[in-house]
């Protein structure tokens, strides 16, 4: 009897939920740094260090991509998680002690720590859900398990918007061990990838997984059609959709509007209309192929931000913006969903996360540039930059539109 697409064995709901986790984690740590340079976990800062606490995170996240992406293509899949959890274990205790004694190097350690373990679990985590997926419904997992990294932004800044400064370090405390505690037993019956256990020549060890897992669609094989265009057309993607949602959720609040309480709110609205924007795609991105999904997503986004740079030069009140950024949050989920799906998708089994690393060096380094080069814009300038920023997404679109190939249904092996 063939299996539907969408009944799923314990060890495939185990993956599910390390990946849904730690997206959320994900979330929540990448809200700190922009609530820390507003104020909120230390103590208010000067504009110098206000940059740097926007600037520590995204760096090691960055090496955690790129180092640990490379490192899960040699070692596994699995292997990795243990790694990043101690990382972001041990960063997670050092951000709670920091707001104790309001240590801003302890700040800035803890959230070293923990970016970089929450980096180095993008590549493993994107690649086991691709590998270990029927290929008709890893789209939907794909896009499904990581917007919970938006989830963990709303919820952390939403209650640290309605609680005292006093218990911000104990939220933080809970949330992580949580957290931890939730990724331990995920991960106690988590599989390996079988695909690269296969890649590998273990061939008893990836026929005993494979037997774990409720694939319905192994996906159609193809010869790999090469490197160049998915690597540039895919960077310019990242760089477009990693900047427009870190620049207009984490950054614009404590660059435009001079407000602890303000900043929270931002995180929240944003991540809500990311959160919306990710359910929806997560159930629409099957309908298309890769090609006009990307296309359809990069052009909207950038016709949106047109609308909200029109609109927020004549805002006479701050709380206009939320509706505007709402909507574009939402846009540039579904810009996410074409990212997060091209880069596994695009790529052979033996490179996925060294590949996925690789290509997010990119936007991780236009994304540290432009916090630091953004610092002195108004908010109409601001807006205009993201304008920008979405037409090189576009062009990005554009390249794989006409150069690129389709992903849709393909086997993620692809032929030697």
């Amino acid at each position: 009897m063939r299996r539907s697409k969408w009944s799923l064995s314990p060890a495939q709901y185990s993956i599910l939920l390390s990946t849904a986790t730690s997206m959320f984690l994900w979330g929540v740590i990448a809200s700190i740094g922009p609530l820390a340079a507003s104020g909120k976990l230390v103590h208010v800062l000067p504009p110098s260090l206000k940059v740097t606490v926007l600037l520590v995170g995204p760096l090691f996240l960055l090496l955690g991509d790129s180092t640990i992406g490379a490192m899960s293509d040699r070692l596994g899949r699995k292997t990795m998680f243990m790694l990043t959890m101690l990382s972001y274990g041990v960063g997670i205790i050092l951000i709670v002690l920091s707001t104790y004694v309001a240590s801003f190097l302890g700040l800035l350690v803890g959230l070293a720590l923990s970016e970089y373990g929450i980096g180095g679990e993008e590549p493993p985590s994107l690649s086991l859900i691709t590998e270990n997926f029927s290929t008709d419904n890893r789209a939907f997992f794909l896009t499904f398990s990581t917007n919970f990294s938006n989830v963990g932004a709303a919820f952390i800044s939403g209650l640290l918007l309605v609680m005292p400064s006093s218990g911000t370090a104990y939220v933080i405390l809970g949330t992580g061990i949580a957290i931890l505690v939730v990724l331990a037993v995920a991960r106690l019956s988590m599989p390996e990838s079988y695909r690269w256990l296969k890649e590998k020549g273990r061939t008893d060890e990836a026929e005993r997984e494979r037997s774990r897992l409720n694939i319905a669609n192994e996906g159609v094989s193809m010869k790999h059609p090469g490197y160049l265009i998915p690597v540039i057309a895919l960077a310019l993607m990242g760089i477009s959709q990693y900047l427009t949602y870190g620049l207009m959720s984490f950054v614009i609040g404590p660059y435009e509007f001079k407000s602890v309480t303000f900043d929270e709110e931002i995180i929240l609205y944003s991540n809500l209309g990311a959160t919306v924007g990710g359910v929806i795609a997560a159930y629409t991105i099957n309908a298309f192929s890769r090609r006009f999904f990307a296309l359809w997503t990069f052009l909207a986004g950038f016709l949106s931000t047109i609308a909200i740079a029109i609109m927020s030069a004549r805002l006479t009140h701050p709380l206009g913006f939320f509706p505007l950024l709402f909507l574009n949050m939402v846009m540039s989920e579904f810009a996410w969903a074409a990212r997060v799906t091209l880069e596994p998708e695009s790529f052979p089994t033996k490179l996925r996360g060294t590949a996925i690393g690789l290509i997010r060096i990119f936007p991780i380094v236009a994304y540290e540039l432009s916090v630091y080069f953004t610092s002195n814009l108004g908010l109409f300038q601001y807006v205009m930059y993201n304008v920008v920023l979405w037409g090189i997404g576009v062009i990005g679109a554009g390249l794989w539109t006409v150069k690129g190939f389709e992903t849709k249904n393909v086997s993620p092996d692809y032929e030697r």
